[in-house]
């Protein structure tokens, strides 16, 4: 009982921490998906949206030991230094991953119902999603209400058939299987510059992290949303997090330990303006940074 009692209040204290900075003008967009981080809370609404997609989860876990070749992140540095629009990193080496493995490598459920709360609450209509794996974490973002379009790019042929099964039943939905560059020039340009929502994941490397949104940037819509995931995934994809985060196309960016949240300014914004930067991990928790091939800082 005690514990309950301790974890209330520190709710509620934290949860205060969160509206004194939406009263000092953190995007008010954010407030259900970091009150859900705070408190665990959501509205009903979405609870059918999370037993269908935990239920497409759980089929995929159900196949067990089954293995399938994906391209697993590619070593940190690996890119070399170029993050300019002719740059092609390297996608990294094939292994071979259980079915069990692929539904828990996928967003998992707290971090899914975040994404579809963004989603939702910022009104995001065309997204685009840089590293579909199966297909949760877009079958998340496909069921925000005003989606219309919503286009993933896998580069495993066999992780783009799983995905393209978890998301058959969204009209909205699309899973292209390519390299992320290959694709980024194929579908961004049947956008215009319309896409409201993107989620870069799938090359957890810093260089090729701030190419990918270097490429995406022309096809981005005044005030869209960037959700950069696993900035915490090694040093490195923190030291992308923290240029990115101060990049000036920005208004705002959040730290929420596991994925960076930024937003694009509006024609109305300062262009010469800093983004405001608004660290959450003392109230959301301190996220720990990773250690992939066994790499360190």
């Amino acid at each position: 009982m005690a514990d309950k009692i301790i974890l209330h209040i520190t709710s509620s204290s934290n949860m205060k921490k969160i509206v004194k900075l939406l009263g000092a003008g953190l995007p008010k967009q954010m407030s259900s998906a970091l009150e859900y981080l705070v408190t665990g809370k959501c509205d009903e609404t979405i609870d059918s949206v999370v037993r269908h997609v935990e239920g497409r989860r759980q089929e995929i876990a159900g196949q067990g030991d089954r293995e399938i070749p994906i391209w697993y992140s590619p070593k940190p540095g690996s890119a070399g230094d170029d993050t300019g629009f002719n740059a092609r990193p390297e996608p990294g080496k094939t292994l071979n991953f259980t079915m069990k493995r692929i539904a828990a490598t996928g967003k998992d459920k707290r971090w899914g119902i975040v994404l579809y709360l963004i989603a939702r609450d910022f009104q995001s209509n065309t997204i685009f999603e840089l590293g579909a794996c199966a297909g949760i974490s877009a079958m998340y973002l496909a069921s925000a209400p005003s989606v219309e379009k919503l286009i993933t790019v896998e580069g495993s042929e066999a992780l783009s058939e799983i995905a393209k099964e978890s998301l058959k039943e969204y009209k909205c939905a699309r899973v292209v299987n390519g390299l992320f560059d290959d694709a980024i020039d194929s579908e961004l340009p049947t956008l215009g510059s319309q896409v409201d929502f993107a989620y870069i994941d799938g090359h957890h490397e810093k260089v090729a992290t701030i190419h990918y949104f270097n490429r995406i940037l022309p096809f981005l819509k005044s005030g869209a949303v960037v959700v950069f995931d696993d900035i915490s995934w090694s040093y490195d994809m923190r030291e992308a997090w923290e240029i990115l985060a101060k990049r000036p196309e920005f208004s705002h960016t959040l730290d929420l330990g596991a994925i960076g949240v930024c937003i694009l300014k509006t024609v109305s914004d300062d262009k010469q303006t800093e983004a405001k930067y608004w660290d959450l991990q003392p109230i959301l928790g301190k996220a720990k940074i990773g250690n992939p091939h066994g790499w360190k800082k």
